[in-house]
């Protein structure tokens, strides 16, 4: 898989997938069991020290900040560490960083004192004061509050686009992955089951689907007529409809939807309302994740033995 400037991939995965050693293995701190990562031609195991200063990691709830250290020193540390220019260019490098991150307001308060969305913005700020053309963020929204959450994802998208930097993203949230995201690479144990834009993985696993409000209970008896209809219905959800239940219809395509309904007023249930939901990624994502674990080794590609490259500009 190559990576492009500008070009934001997201690893989607269940618990144990393999994104964190993926990320851990493009930053060079894992080494491949097979196969190699390149940076900008660098080997991430052979050429450590070139690739150094060429990718930036931000990992989950902030954990490479110096929690005593101020949101300015822990920034200028960093770059400093990276080796980038004196100490007057470093502290240039910072400012800009706090600046252009909107947190001058905590730039000189201790790390530990400041909230989980801010310590985001300071890491992020860390990695990218250095130049680097790659940057690697591992869960960077987890435990976020919806309106930090939003903030941080708009930076994303700002870097990618604007400084031209390759983005690799592991994240649970597919809310988060469907808008950042120009591809994503869906996991399972370790291998890649999927990588694509969203659209297209929408287009060929998802799947449009129906909320249906009854104003009866969901008998065995309405379920096995829409089954019949050629529709696949849901376990029945919430009470919705006064004296009534809600019940979820997937379908193929819109075509089953009028024998759906049809085969619901026969069987002597009223219908009290229809919402249509379009395709999303969480559910392309569970058809996606459930198919694979049936799958042959031919049919999904072991990251730790392929070869991965992220090409960027130079820093």
């Amino acid at each position: 898989m190559c990576i492009a400037p500008g070009e934001v991939v997201g690893l989607l995965g269940p618990n144990g997938a393999g994104k964190s050693t993926v990320i851990a293995m493009m930053s060079g701190l894992v080494t491949p069991s097979s196969g190699r990562v390149l940076i900008e031609g660098y080997d991430t195991v052979r050429s450590r020290r070139q690739i150094a200063g060429r990718v930036g990691a931000v990992f989950d709830r902030a954990r490479t900040l110096y929690p005593r250290m101020t949101a300015r020193e822990n920034i200028e540390y960093f770059t400093a560490l990276m080796g980038r220019g004196s100490l007057r260019s470093v502290a240039g490098r910072a400012a800009h960083w706090i600046e252009s991150l909107g947190i001058c307001r905590w730039a000189d308060t201790p790390v530990n004192s400041l909230s989980m969305g801010t310590r985001q913005k300071v890491s992020l700020a860390a990695a990218l004061a250095a130049g680097p053309g790659v940057v690697l963020m591992d869960e960077p929204t987890l435990g976020l509050d919806i309106a930090s959450s939003l903030d941080l994802q708009e930076l994303i998208i700002r870097m990618a686009k604007e400084r031209g930097c390759a983005l690799v993203i592991a994240t649970h949230q597919m809310d988060v992955a469907e808008r950042v995201c120009d591809r994503v690479c869906i996991m399972s144990n370790g291998r890649a089951l999927a990588i694509d834009t969203v659209n297209a993985l929408l287009s060929v696993f998802g799947r449009r689907s129906y909320r249906v409000a009854l104003r009866a209970q969901v008998t065995e008896a309405v379920q096995a007529a829409i089954v019949q209809a050629g529709a696949l219905p849901s376990l029945p959800s919430d009470a919705g409809a006064v004296g009534g239940f809600v019940i979820d219809i997937d379908l193929g395509d819109d075509a089953g939807l009028p024998r759906a309904l049809e085969a619901i007023r026969t069987s002597g249930t009223e219908v009290e309302s229809v919402i249509r939901r379009e395709p999303c990624l969480a559910g392309a994502f569970l058809e996606i994740t459930g198919t694979g674990k049936g799958r042959s080794d031919d049919a999904c590609s072991p990251l730790v033995r392929g070869e991965a490259r992220a090409a960027a500009p130079s820093a």
